[in-house]
C-alpha cells in the first residue's frame, strides 16, 4: 500500500475489485496408467494436459528424454478411450517415423486429454531402463 493510501482510494473511485477475476477452471478427468511391472495408478488431468504431464502427478511418471517432442521416449499404448485424446498431428507422425515408434503407439507429450475413460499403458517409466521400440 502506498504511503497515503492512494491505491485504495483510486480503486474505490473506479469500483475495481482488489483481485482480477479468475478464469474458469478446465474440466478434470481421471486417467488410469498401467506400468510395465503390472501395477496401475490413476491421476487427474485438466482438459488439454498431455499424458506425460498427467503421469507426473502419480508415482510412476512416463519417461521423457527431450523437451520438444522429438525423442520418442514417452511412447504409450492407449488401451481404452482413444477418442478422449487429441488427434495425431503431423509433427507426432514425423517424430514417430524418424525414431521408429510403432504406429499403434502414441507419444505421451503430444497426446492431450480431452475427455473421460482413458486407460494408458506406459512403455518407459522415468528412472528405469528404457525399452527399445
Amino acid at each position: 500500500m502506498s504511503r497515503f493510501g492512494l491505491r485504495r482510494r483510486l480503486r474505490a473511485l473506479t469500483n475495481r475489485p482488489k483481485t482480477a477475476p479468475q478464469p474458469p477452471r478446465r474440466p478434470i478427468f481421471s486417467v488410469v496408467f498401467e506400468c510395465p511391472d503390472g501395477t496401475a495408478f490413476a491421476s487427474e488431468a485438466e482438459e488439454g494436459d498431455s499424458l506425460t504431464l498427467v503421469s507426473g502427478r502419480g508415482p510412476n511418471p512416463i519417461s521423457s528424454a527431450c523437451t520438444d517432442g522429438t525423442c520418442g521416449t514417452c511412447r504409450v499404448v492407449i488401451l481404452e478411450g482413444g477418442q478422449s485424446l487429441t488427434p495425431v498431428g503431423p509433427y507426432e507422425v514425423e517424430t514417430k517415423e524418424t525414431v521408429g515408434v510403432p504406429s499403434a503407439q502414441r507419444l505421451g507429450c503430444h497426446a492431450g486429454v480431452h475427455g473421460p475413460g482413458l486407460r494408458v499403458q506406459i512403455i518407459n517409466v522415468l528412472g528405469e531402463e528404457l525399452i527399445d521400440p
